[in-house]
Formats: structure tokens, C-alpha cells, sequence
């Protein structure tokens, strides 16, 4: 899909109501994608969708058999919409008391993606005329966000959302009013992809472009899209939606464990996909056989043990130590990586501990990085790294190994620091007086 796919979507058996709520939508530039049921929708799934205007007589059904009508609505939304982010349901419907009924059923029914957040209820006979078309274009629009309002926190998010797409488009804005001025009167499609070929060739080098594309031109894009999402401010006419932001049950004082290792695995740990492997830059990947038991100690002079307890800062209870993995990090410098330079590959040595196994007491070894607490298998861990023990690994050797992460971007940045400094710290001699 090249287009953005839609964030609201309408459901009707009847055509000219549809007509009539789409093109109200539309008139007030809520882009909404209308979808005449007829017993076989077709539809590619939508999965970004933020708002479902479902029609309650879907089913064909006999009058007030709302069960069979509810069904139908599930399975629209599990089999064809198949939403994986925060959505509410508006049922577009003569009969408004049906929405708590239905907000049930799709809590109790849906398993397979997503549950909405609410359902509630627009009336036709409130926004329909006799003919069928939208009376009130605007005040539609305004029904449906005093829904969003009724969960201010969750529209904070639609909002944030917005504004980022917003930043996207203007990142592509940019980059095409470059390639109109400097076509004049030629094809500026042709144009656009020179200015992308020059992205690509200074992201990753000419040479590795056709490796992937997708990718070569996101490099080069980043930065610019990056600026513009991080310079975002509160705009005045958001300012009643954020007011709202925070609201709801009452703050604890802090972060429950798991609350704190979700959120940093949603910012700094990122699941490998299908096309990774472990050359990447950031990849955590499971230490090779080739140097486990007594190879361990050839390679690290280290004794397993040992070197867990007095350079990972294991305790040495035996404790959930069999959970315990030991890693390599692939720590390629961001230039190098980016450009597939030769040469074999920096990983450093790494343990993968449950929380319940880090040593609390005493003074860590300098060389040592600790990362936050992030959700891994299901258990709140910790990543040690330690600068003093490193190995090289080629690019096919390390390819074939499966990462079990990959250390996003700031992450991965600090201990790159840290291992950089620790290597480049000075020595000094001095001579102390005796006490």
C-alpha cells in the first residue's frame, strides 16, 4: 500500500445512509472510507483504523435479534478490519441503547485483535435528513469528538499521532518542492527519484544501495523527520485535549517493575524481524557454541563463574543462575555499518540477567555498562556489558546467528560511550604521602 490507509471507516447496508455519513465526513475533511455491506465487504485490512462507524442491522437478521447483529460487527472487526491499535466504535444506529450491550459482546468475543476502547452511539434520525444526506456536516464531526473527549487520555494519543503524520508529509513536502523547482518544466517524478538516488548513494555509499533501497533512503530521512517531530509544541488548539491528557484513576507514587521493564523495552529493545539477523548493528545475539564451556575460558581467560560474578556483577548465589544468557553485542561503529565497510565485526561480551540475580552490594568494575531494566521472555532483566571482553566475529558467521534484540538506537549510542571511554581512559602515576 503506497497511500496511508485509513484511520475511519463506515459500515452500511444502506447505501444512502453511508453516502450521506461519508460525504458529511469528508465535507469537513475527516477522510473516511465508506464500505457498502453486502454480506461480503471487500476490503484490505485497515489496521491503523481509529474510529468504525458500524451500522447495527448488519446481519439481516430478524428485526431485534441484536445477538446475531453484534456478531456481525465482531467479525467484521477480527476477520476484516483487523485493527492492532486503539480504536472506539461508533454505532451508527436508530437504536442508541444498544452500544453498552455491544461494548460487552466485542470485550467478551474479540481475541484475536485488538479490543476497543468504547463503543458508543450516534443516532441517524439526529444527523440524517428525510432524504438521507448529513444535515450538519460540522456537527457530526463535533458528535464524534465529544466521544474522543470522553477519553481524553486516548485522544491525546490520536492527537500526538496526527501531528506526527503531519511531520511525514511535511518531510516528503520538502523533498518534492526541491525536485519541482529543479525540473522547471520536465518531469519532476524523474526528478524526485535523482534527488532520491543522491539520498540513498550519501546514506549507505553507491555500491550498497541495491541491497535495499526502503532502507538507504530512510537513513537519509531520518534526520530531517526526526527534527520535525522532536520540535513539536503544544498547539492552542490542543491545549483542552492535553489539559485532559492525565486525568483518570489516580497516580501511583511510582512505576511497578513490570510497568518500568515494558515501558524500556518499548523504547530501547527492539524484536527481531523476519530479515534480521546477527550482523546488525545492535544485535543481542546468544554467545556461539564455539565459545561455550572450556572454550570460555580460552577465549576470555575467565572461567565461566568467575568471570560472571567478579566482571558481570552476578551474585554468587546459585540462585536463577540456568536462566541466566550469556550474549555477544554487536557493537560496529554506526558509519561502518551503515556503509557495509569490510572487515570482521566488534562484538562485546554480555550477560542477560533476571533482576533477582545482579549483585546489590559493592562497586561494580568500570568497565562494566549496565542497562536499564527491560521485559525479555516474559521476566524483567538487565543487560551487562563489560568493555574488557570483546571477540570478532565475520559478517557470514554472524549472519547466521538469530538475535534474540537489537539495542535501538540510544541505547545502543550510550554503550558505545561507554565502552569508547573506558578504552581510551588515561593512565596516570602519582605518588600519595602515607596517612
Amino acid at each position: 500500500m503506497i497511500i496511508p490507509s485509513p484511520r475511519i471507516i463506515a459500515v452500511d447496508d444502506e447505501p444512502k445512509h453511508l453516502e450521506g455519513l461519508a460525504q458529511g465526513l469528508n465535507r469537513y475533511g475527516a477522510a473516511c472510507l465508506p464500505v457498502h455491506f453486502t454480506g461480503e465487504p471487500i476490503v484490505a485490512p485497515c489496521s491503523h483504523v481509529r474510529v468504525i462507524f458500524a451500522d447495527l442491522h448488519l446481519s439481516g437478521g430478524p428485526p431485534g435479534d441484536h445477538a446475531q447483529d453484534f456478531a456481525m460487527i465482531g467479525g467484521l472487526i477480527e476477520e476484516t478490519f483487523r485493527p492492532s491499535g486503539p480504536y472506539f466504535v461508533v454505532l451508527w444506529t436508530m437504536y442508541p441503547e444498544q452500544a453498552d450491550a455491544l461494548f460487552r459482546f466485542l470485550l467478551d468475543r474479540l481475541h484475536n485483535v485488538t479490543k476497543p476502547f468504547s463503543v458508543k452511539a450516534l443516532n441517524k434520525n439526529d444527523h440524517l435528513d428525510s432524504q438521507g444526506d448529513v444535515r450538519d456536516p460540522k456537527a457530526l464531526v463535533e458528535s464524534i469528538g465529544l466521544i474522543a473527549a470522553e477519553q481524553p487520555q486516548i485522544g491525546a494519543l490520536f492527537n500526538w499521532e496526527e501531528r506526527a503524520l503531519g511531520a511525514a508529509a511535511d518531510t516528503v513536502s520538502s523533498v518534492t518542492a526541491m525536485a519541482t523547482v529543479a525540473a522547471g518544466k520536465a518531469d519532476p517524478g524523474v526528478e524526485v527519484g535523482r534527488l532520491l538516488r543522491h539520498l540513498a548513494d550519501e546514506a549507505v555509499g553507491s555500491e550498497h544501495v541495491e541491497d535495499d533501497r526502503f532502507r538507504a533512503v530512510n537513513d537519509a530521512l531520518m534526520p530531517i523527520l526526526a527534527d520535525r517531530i522532536a520540535t513539536m509544541r503544544l498547539r492552542s488548539e490542543d491545549n483542552e485535549i492535553w489539559q485532559g491528557a492525565f486525568e483518570g484513576r489516580e497516580a501511583p507514587t511510582g512505576l511497578a517493575s513490570n510497568e518500568a521493564s515494558t515501558l524500556n523495552r518499548l523504547l530501547h529493545i527492539a524484536a527481531p524481524t523476519a530479515k534480521d539477523d546477527g550482523s546488525e548493528r545492535g544485535a543481542v545475539i546468544a554467545l556461539p557454541e564455539e565459545f561455550l564451556g572450556e572454550a570460555f575460558a580460552r577465549t576470555f581467560d575467565l572461567a565461566t563463574e568467575k568471570v560472571a560474578d567478579s566482571q558481570f556483577w552476578r551474585k554468587q548465589s546459585e540462585e536463577d543462575r540456568d536462566q541466566d544468557r550469556w550474549v555477544l553485542v554487536q557493537t560496529q561503529a554506526a558509519c561502518d555499518h551503515a556503509q557495509n565497510q569490510p572487515g570482521p565485526l566488534p562484538f562485546h561480551l554480555g550477560l542477560c540477567l533476571l533482576t533477582s540475580s545482579v549483585r546489590k552490594n559493592g562497586t561494580p568494575p568500570s568497565a562494566l555498562w549496565r542497562s536499564p531494566l527491560f521485559e525479555f521472555e516474559n521476566e524483567a532483566r538487565v543487560l551487562h556489558v563489560s568493555a574488557r571482553f570483546q571477540v570478532s566475529l565475520s559478517s557470514e558467521k554472524a549472519k547466521l546467528g538469530s538475535p534474540l534484540f537489537r539495542l535501538r538506537e540510544q541505547l545502543l549510542n550510550i554503550l558505545i560511550y561507554h565502552l569508547h571511554s573506558y578504552g581510551a581512559r588515561p593512565g596516570t602515576i602519582s605518588f600519595r604521602p602515607q596517612k
